[in-house]
């Protein structure tokens, strides 16, 4: 095993947080919060959040989780987890790395099956069998996993598989941080927060889907326009069919899901709207959400004239301590194609030179000064392939040579691309990293509360 490398963090905090005493929508935001509160019993003070779908996390994930843990130490304020389970869910998937003939590679197993398009909070708990190995998987891996599916198994009684597979995960690192109280997404529609925003969707719904479009234009990319068209405009919104597959809402769609008390789940642009105004005093995001949220301040402000409270971003990296072999090293560095190269022109297989070769440059030279068109042309081009086929017999040896070498170099490649990978679910990385980790930080944050 080699040495464990040091986390790389990035923290954008946002500063002191947010005034509650800030009006918005006719109310103070200190209201719309103990309303919220109380809905979910949490306690009557400061909250500080982060949250994601149920997957396995990679470090950059639980980093929000730990600065979230930091926050709430410092800012003496109750930690919450969101389970982003209105998404849609299409399993449990865990992937390790193994050593086979020296070359490192990713096995991967399944823990759970659903199908396509339910969201997570529809999905059934599982039962997590153990793992079977092949090849060389270091300690710490083989102890991160069984770990990871003991915990699955600790929480299977949970009211679906997102509740289970995050208390899992949270469970991985108790010995960290202090418990937070986890919450879903899809519970929040029912706070009144929640419910005025509806309200005002559903009498508004061309303004809201317009405005919505026009804040897209920061990123395009960021999702797909909402529908305008009087009452059967598109709204942020998801509704469950018969199936439990989600659908996008219209206004009447809505409307009428509504008043059959049926289930409506928010699309990630209105969720983070709802947990940084109605929950959390200081919300972290990732990398990723940061460009969900530019597009929901731009929204909420041209729609509703105000906008939502900052939130942190942080992120993380941290690879496994996984040995890399020097020579592979060197092979992965390599230039690429030189079996490619060689196949083309098979004169280059014996000579280090880069082509063409003088044999083909001598073709080449000859039918460029040739008629376009030309019988001569055409009959010289097939000369040349033929030649190219007649030396690929000729130099068969050096080629299968060179093709192996080249076959070395991809591998070599690969395999380091599976050591330096970042996205390893944290259960499989020693626990002394994941404690480095928090440490750092929780001294980032300290450092960034004293220069505020």
């Amino acid at each position: 095993m080699m040495a464990q490398a040091a986390a790389e963090i990035l923290v954008e905090h946002a500063g002191p947080l947010a005034d509650s005493s800030a009006h918005i929508e006719g109310r103070p935001l200190s209201a719309w919060r103990n309303e919220t509160r109380t809905h979910f019993n949490l306690p009557d003070a400061p909250v500080v959040a982060a949250g994601h779908q149920a997957q396995a996390w990679h470090a950059g994930i639980v980093a929000k989780t730990f600065w979230t843990d930091a926050l709430a130490r410092q800012e003496n304020a109750t930690p919450v987890h969101v389970v982003v389970d209105q998404d849609a869910f299409d399993g449990f998937f865990v992937e390790w790395p193994v050593l086979q003939d020296g070359i490192w590679v990713a096995n991967g197993n399944r823990l759970s099956h659903t199908a396509e398009n339910i969201p997570a909070l529809r999905a059934p708990t599982f039962h997590a069998r153990a793992i079977e190995h092949s090849g060389e998987t270091p300690d710490f891996v083989r102890a991160g996993l069984t770990q990871l599916t003991t915990a699955l198994g600790k929480f299977k009684d949970s009211p679906n598989a997102a509740l289970q597979i995050t208390r899992a995960l949270l469970h991985g690192v108790a010995n960290i941080i202090q418990a937070p109280r986890v919450i879903s997404a899809s519970d929040f529609m029912a706070t009144p927060f929640a419910q005025h925003l509806v309200d005002r969707m559903l009498r508004e719904p061309e303004a809201c889907a317009q405005s919505y479009n026009m804040a897209l234009r920061l990123h395009p990319r960021a999702a797909r326009p909402l529908r305008v068209d009087g009452s059967r405009s598109e709204l942020p919104l998801w509704i469950l069919n018969e199936s439990g597959e989600r659908i996008h809402a219209t206004a009447d769609s809505a409307r009428l899901a509504r008043s059959n008390n049926q289930l409506l789940l928010p699309r990630a642009s209105l969720l983070g709207v709802l947990l940084r105004t109605a929950l959390a005093d200081r919300f972290t995001h990732g990398l990723g959400a940061k460009i969900y949220e530019e597009v929901s301040n731009d929204w909420i402000l041209r729609w509703l004239g105000w906008q939502p409270p900052s939130f942190d971003v942080v992120s993380a990296t941290l690879r496994l301590p996984l040995e890399i072999n020097k020579d592979q090293a060197g092979m992965a560095a390599d230039k690429p194609n030189a079996f490619r190269s060689a196949w083309c022109d098979p004169d280059l297989a014996a000579t280090k030179q880069t082509g063409p070769s003088a044999r083909r440059k001598h073709f080449l030279s000859t039918i460029a000064a040739l008629p376009r068109r030309s019988p001569q042309r055409k009959k010289l081009f097939q000369e040349l392939i033929a030649d190219r086929h007649a030396r690929r017999g000729e130099l068969a040896g050096a080629l299968k040579q060179l093709q192996g070498v080249e076959r070395g170099k991809i591998q070599a490649r690969q395999s380091l691309d599976v050591a330096m990978r970042r996205s390893w679910c944290i259960s499989l990385h020693p626990p002394a990293a994941l404690e480095a980790l928090h440490t750092r930080l929780a001294d980032e944050a300290h450092s960034t509360a004293r220069s505020v």
